[in-house]
């Protein structure tokens, strides 16, 4: 019992082993994940030291990061080197480091969706909210990218093209900086209600609103002209024959005369006060505001006069 209780006191007599006051202990891992772009040793390694030594150390400057998501290495005869440069005594620093130091960069995947979302917003710009669609979306270029506020700019010289054919650029930005570049493409969609033939329309046909209606159709691919309403047609002439259920364009239409070549019109001719009223032959067709070659039907003569809307010709001396 007596040898028992010595053996007690001569352990706990002995001195304990730990680091000296002002001891820098540095201990770098083998493996590490880095966010920022420049590999600090703060980052790979831990470090046991006086707050003002710790602080410049962690800051040592060990290179420039991998991309994200790539790992690089680093050797331990390098980091050693890096820490040796500040000047610190041999006595005061106990360096851990392997022969190699792995280090990767964390990194953020861009889900396709969230570009899809994006390019959606960036085309309300040109067109109808819930006015279009986007087919056979694809996206190339997505990498991973640095961990931080990821947001996307797509090119604003971009114009949507008349067939519906698609494709945009768009930068990938994080934290301010630009990471990437992506190429979006597809097709566009965007559906209208647009003017077809309701009947088959022959060619020189006056068109009354039955004669047309109005179906949803992707206006992408189609002419760019089409017609979008019945009021644009009423009363027009077809300029060439069109099957039913064609879709029609503002240049297969023209205006109807308001006089029809040889029908008889009122033939008002006017001087100051004196207004002489008589009926004539309209030598072609006439348009209101426009002037027609009348042959007055009492004498014969052939007179130029201005076409009104209500199908009265007035000639004016």
């Amino acid at each position: 019992m007596v040898a028992y209780c010595l053996v007690c006191m001569l352990i706990f007599s002995l001195p304990v082993l730990a680091a000296t006051p002002g001891k820098i202990v540095i201990d770098v891992a083998r493996t590490s994940e880095i966010t920022s772009p420049v590999i600090y040793l703060g980052e790979v390694a831990r470090i046991t030291a006086p707050d003002f030594f710790k602080a410049e150390l962690a800051r040592v400057d060990l290179g420039k990061s991998p991309r994200a998501g790539r790992m690089k290495q680093l050797s331990g005869n390098r980091i050693t080197a890096a820490i040796n440069a500040m000047g610190l005594n041999d006595n005061d620093i106990n360096i851990q480091v392997p022969e190699r130091v792995f280090v990767k960069r964390a990194s953020q995947e861009l889900d396709p969706y969230r570009v899809e979302t994006a390019l959606g917003h960036f085309l309300s710009g040109f067109f109808p909210k819930d006015g279009f669609k986007v087919k056979a979306f694809n996206v190339r270029g997505i990498e991973p990218y640095p961990q931080g506020n990821l947001s996307l700019v797509f090119d604003k010289r971009y114009t949507p093209s008349d067939n519906g054919r698609l494709s945009v650029h768009a930068e990938v930005w994080v934290d301010g900086v630009k990471e990437g570049r992506l190429t979006v493409t597809g097709r566009l969609s965007q559906i209208k209600p647009v003017v077809v033939a309701a009947i088959r329309l022959e060619r020189g046909q006056i068109i009354t609103p039955a004669d047309v209606t109005l179906r949803d159709m992707d206006v992408f691919g189609l002419q760019p002209d089409v017609m979008t309403s019945v009021d644009q047609v009423s009363g027009m002439v077809i300029t060439r024959t069109i099957d039913k259920g064609e879709c029609v364009t503002r240049d297969e239409f023209r205006q109807a005369p308001a006089i029809e070549k040889g029908a008889v019109i009122k033939l008002v001719a006017q001087k100051d006060r004196l207004s002489i009223v008589t009926l004539g032959v309209c030598k072609e067709d006439g348009y209101p505001g426009q002037s027609v070659t009348v042959q007055n039907l009492t004498s014969g003569k052939l007179v130029r006069g201005l076409v009104t809307a209500d199908g009265t010709v007035e000639v004016v001396f």
